[in-house]
């Protein structure tokens, strides 16, 4: 099969990250970007540590009488979306042949929640549709192909990318662009993820003690906010025009556990069996594999399930890394995976696997390396990027080495 190319990478995240270089600077070494958050006291929600943007979207050349129209979500996707093709370099194109797809979980959750009642005309009309963010980032860029936004949760990501990876196997598309974006910081969600009975946030008041994969001392994940964008093309056409490849898409899997509708199957072994097909599929070997980017979440099934699957792949007593980026930026869940194939391409990119922040007292029911203390320098020809979403949701991507 056709060999993809991620060629570009474009983000505004918290910490003030727009670009490749921002993004890999705060992943290799774990640096996390949460801060306390307590915007909604006055509606009885506790402070929380969240990854929020504390910068604007810019987007540049945008006309500031439509800037005013579009929501924040949207402006933050049109900006990484622009760095993204920058960053590819991709100029003269064909807009019929180019296509974007957008995932997102919950939609504009803080647009219904802050603007609505402000917005009027166009504005109003724009700003609650989940897939405004792709069709305005397509009207603006001219792409002509493709759009569409997918819902899946936190496997949304892997989702669109998977969606765009089969328009341009089909010959159907040159270029695609793969974004997710994500606003969850709202008073309603908020109230539900620290409802002591449903509560799966940290209690951490610190960022280095609010989020702690696989650590024997984890309490919980933390909710971050921002957009995140790759361009995707196929391998032979990004060296024909001497782009710069991050990692090669070898193989996407995605499947559903059939199982419980909000905790994973512990055993890992439905997990397993789909990352043993995308090995596969990759025409790669289980030893060829010296990484999985977890999904990390730091809740107690997450880092149990996926510990285990990981096992059951590559042997009880494996040396090969999980980890997990979530305590950079926190869990923007539709677009978290995203979040973490772009980490996993840098870590192939660059031979270095980057830290599980926060983390440093492992957990032995984990049982494996999760990269506790600072980035490592690794050969690495190819590695695997985990997703899992409520609803039984599992994805597994198969990224290699460009070198």
């Amino acid at each position: 099969m056709t060999r993809l190319a991620i060629t570009g990478m474009g983000f505004t995240l918290p910490g003030g990250v727009r670009t490749a270089r921002d993004f890999w600077r705060h992943v290799r070494t774990g640096t996390s970007t949460l801060s306390p958050y307590t915007a909604f006291h006055d509606l009885g929600v506790p402070t929380v540590m969240a990854g929020r943007l504390t910068h604007e979207p810019v987007v540049e050349g945008l006309d500031p009488k439509h800037a005013r129209k579009y929501s924040r979500e949207i402006l933050a996707a049109l900006a990484g979306i622009d760095e993204a093709l920058a960053d590819a370099g991709v100029r003269e194109v064909d807009p019929h042949r180019t296509g974007i797809i957008a995932s997102s979980s919950r939609g504009p959750l803080q647009w219904w929640e802050r603007e609505f009642a402000s917005a009027s005309g166009i504005g109003r009309v724009l700003g609650g549709l989940p897939g405004a963010p792709a069709a305005i980032a397509a009207i603006r860029t001219g792409v002509q192909g493709y759009v569409s936004t997918v819902s899946s949760a936190c496997v949304g990501g892997t989702h669109a990318l998977r969606t765009a990876a089969a328009e341009l196997h089909a010959d159907e598309a040159d270029v695609m662009i793969v974004a997710g974006h994500e606003f969850p910081l709202t008073a309603d969600l908020l109230r539900v993820y620290t409802d002591p009975a449903s509560r799966v946030l940290s209690a951490g008041t610190t960022p280095q003690d609010s989020i702690r994969p696989y650590d024997a001392d984890r309490d919980g994940t933390a909710l971050g906010e921002g957009a995140v964008t790759l361009v995707l093309e196929r391998e032979a056409d990004a060296v024909a025009r001497g782009a710069h490849i991050y990692a090669l898409v070898l193989a996407t899997g995605v499947a559903n556990e059939a199982a419980h509708p909000t905790t994973m199957e512990l055993s890992g072994e439905k997990t397993a069996a789909l990352a043993e097909r995308v090995i596969k599929k990759a025409d790669l070997s289980v030893g060829d594999i010296g990484h999985v980017c977890g999904h990390g979440t730091g809740t107690r099934t997450n880092d149990l399930a996926e510990s285990r699957a990981v096992r059951r792949v590559f042997g009880e007593h494996t040396d090969v890394p999980l980890t997990s980026v979530k305590p950079v930026f926190g869990h923007l869940f539709g677009a978290s995976a995203l979040v973490n194939i772009a980490a996993t391409a840098c870590m192939l990119d660059s031979g270095t696997i980057a830290p599980t922040g926060n983390s440093s007292r492992p957990d032995a029911a984990c049982g494996l390396d999760s990269v506790f203390g600072g980035p490592r320098e690794a050969e690495l020809s190819a590695a695997l990027s985990f997703a899992f979403a409520l609803g039984s949701q599992s994805a597994v991507v198969a990224l290699g080495a460009a070198r």
